[in-house]
């Protein structure tokens, strides 16, 4: 019998955010299930979760602080220091073994500060180097990229025996198709997610039968909504609104139980809360895997929450949810799942309001009619991964790039 192909994933694993390593061990574990040795390498060259904690708010809020051009500028300098010194020695002796490499998944495809584009490129050249077999599965790409960012990732993707492009959504594919289809000759295909096999990776804990399940509420940073999305949302007025909500919820007699997905800023946030909310007699939990995370989740009547990985864990354990608005990631989710009437806008939703539209859901449980057929294609969306990867596959060397 010929050994398991041993299949590395690059993604960020260990990333404060532990929806990021919520999905990339799902997708471990996927493969895995399917006689793949797969194992995550992260692009920060992370070794474990709680790692990188420490600043991630300050530069966030300095970067944010920049003006554009100047902003463009300082990350320069860092970011080649920490790619000679840190990334590429850590990708090189992460793939000793290799048969082949998988980006995915997570919002990779993205521009924010040259972030992923430096680490992307250095990923890609080393695959290249290596004659590794690429795809890409998961992902989720942004629309807006800088001159040097596209300038970056299409370089590097000259030359790499790239298989497959699996994206998370529709406007993934499509602006994928429109900004590298041409130069790489691979169109996107649309797939699942692999946090939606979040209740087969983790079995769900048992749900107390003497008390009530409770509300979950995941609580994230105006300054990731800064960051990553536009809002008209202040940072006092967000405060304001998880603080009414949480009244109008435990005022009700709704057990709540209050999280965030681990990230610094929203642990911040989260402290800047947590008076109000003991004082209500709210349970505050902080998940520090993406087991505890899913264990957070999985119990509950319904869900508030921005971050998408935690909307995907709910439905992965059918927990209905009221998702705030923030990014298109979160609506192209929701609608592929058939939940576009789950999604709210806490800008324009009253808290009271919000917490009258999840105590609906929790009574409801939520319609999961379309929940079978989601996770099984979750599943065999790894088939087609595998598939793809496969030595059988006689790899197509892409158009060079002008």
């Amino acid at each position: 019998m010929p050994p398991a192909p041993l299949i590395r994933l690059m993604n960020v694993k260990f990333s404060p955010n532990l929806g990021d390593g919520l999905l990339s061990d799902c997708l471990e574990a996927g493969l895995r299930a399917r006689g793949a040795a797969a194992g995550s390498i992260d692009l920060a060259a992370r070794t474990g979760y709680g790692q990188g904690l420490a600043g991630r708010g300050k530069v966030m809020r300095l970067l944010e602080a920049m003006p554009r051009g100047l902003r463009a500028q300082a990350v320069r300098a860092p970011l080649a220091l920490a790619s000679a010194r840190k990334w590429a020695p850590h990708y090189a002796r992460e793939l000793t073994g290799a048969t082949a490499m998988v980006i995915g998944g997570g919002n990779l495809l993205s521009d924010h500060d040259l972030n992923f584009p430096t680490k992307l490129a250095l990923a890609l050249t080393a695959a290249r180097d290596r004659g590794l077999p690429v795809a890409f599965h998961a992902c989720g790409m942004a629309a807006d990229w800088s001159v040097e960012g596209d300038r970056r990732l299409r370089r590097a993707l000259a030359g790499v025996d790239l298989r497959a492009v699996f994206l998370r959504d529709a406007p993934s594919c499509a602006r994928w198709d429109a900004r590298f289809a041409e130069a790489t000759g691979q169109r996107a295909k649309q797939v699942r997610d692999p946090g939606l096999l979040a209740a087969l990776t983790w079995a769900p804990p048992p749900r107390d039968p003497g008390a009530a399940a409770p509300i979950g509420l995941c609580v994230m940073s105006h300054l990731a909504l800064r960051y990553h999305a536009r809002t008209t949302l202040g940072a006092a007025d967000l405060l304001r609104w998880y603080r009414a909500l949480a009244r109008a919820l435990c005022q009700d007699g709704a057990r709540l139980r209050v999280f965030t997905n681990g990230a610094p800023e929203d642990r911040e946030t989260m402290a800047l809360l947590a008076p109000d909310l003991r004082a209500l007699g709210a349970e505050i939990v902080q998940p520090e895997t993406p087991a505890d995370l899913a264990a957070v989740i999985a119990p509950c009547a319904a869900l508030i929450a921005f971050r998408m990985h935690a909307v995907i864990a709910a439905y992965a354990n059918r927990v209905p949810v009221l998702a705030l608005k923030w990014d298109d990631k979160l609506d192209a989710f929701l609608a592929s799942v058939g939940q576009e009437g789950w999604l709210a806008d806490a800008a324009t939703l009253a808290p009271e309001a919000a917490a009258e539209r999840v105590g609906q859901l929790a009574a409801e449980g939520g319609d999961f009619s379309r929940h079978a057929t989601v996770i099984a294609e979750a599943g065999a969306d790894l088939d087609r991964l595998l598939a793809a990867l496969s030595p059988a596959q006689t790899p197509i060397p892409p158009p060079k790039t002008p």
